[in-house]
């Protein structure tokens, strides 16, 4: 991780929806413990059983959270991009960090640290809230993850996640895949030429069609139907 300094960090933090609520005062004091950090794609930030330096929030790029497998095969628990944190629960309890987290894009990140963050929490009640109710969802998304892979076959796998990334009311929906299919099969807990198998069988069904990173899901009630 290189640290930047070339911009200035109480205006990064303005524009991100977690810290919107704070005034300048509290950006100042928060920026006081926060850090820019450029990273290539595939470093390492920190490995299961570290304790990360402080909550990190992705400003570009992509990280994927990750669990390393019995094979040496790894496992990616979560991918979190532009916007979203992740190590805060660590942070905040003085836990080792239960995943892994390395950049699947160049990427550039704001590290804030324990001090920094708890103090802020503190004079602050809606972000201690905001940040809690963030906690919650990735736990819901980490647990639907995990239902999926447990419960679900490929084909259900596969389906699942792809009516996912289409609008609730949407009949058909055209999306283009931020990630190459190897990391996508991994978030499914599949070998990649399974993926890519289901993936063939779905168009030749008529339910969607490819063109390279780019999907036509054409039938996104027969996906959710699929899925179960």
């Amino acid at each position: 991780m290189i640290m930047e300094t070339r911009h200035f960090i109480p205006e990064i933090l303005s524009h991100q929806a977690l810290f919107r609520g704070l005034d300048g005062s509290e950006l100042t004091r928060l920026a006081r413990g926060t850090y820019e950090y450029r990273v290539g794609k595939n470093e390492l930030l920190f490995q299961k059983g570290e304790l990360p330096a402080g909550m990190h929030l992705v400003i570009t790029g992509q990280v994927k959270l990750t669990l390393p497998g019995s094979n040496g095969v790894e496992k990616i628990a979560l991918m979190v991009g532009p916007g979203e944190t992740f190590a805060e629960e660590c942070v905040l309890s003085r836990r080792t960090a239960p995943v892994g987290a390395q950049a699947n894009k160049d990427s550039i990140l704001l590290v804030i640290e324990r001090l920094a963050l708890q103090e802020t929490m503190q004079r602050n009640c809606a972000l201690a809230a905001l940040l809690m109710a963030r906690m919650g969802e990735r736990m819901c998304r980490l647990i639907e993850n995990m239902e999926t892979c447990v419960q679900r076959g490929s084909a259900q796998r596969v389906a699942h996640f792809l009516a996912q990334l289409a609008p609730r009311e949407a009949i058909t929906y055209d999306l283009e895949l931020d990630v190459n299919k190897q990391t996508i099969a991994s978030q499914l807990n599949l070998a990649p030429e399974t993926f890519s198998r289901v993936l063939h069988k779905l168009s030749r069904d008529g339910l969607i069609q490819m063109k390279g990173r780019c999907i036509t899901l054409r039938d996104v009630d027969g996906l959710r139907n699929i899925a179960g």
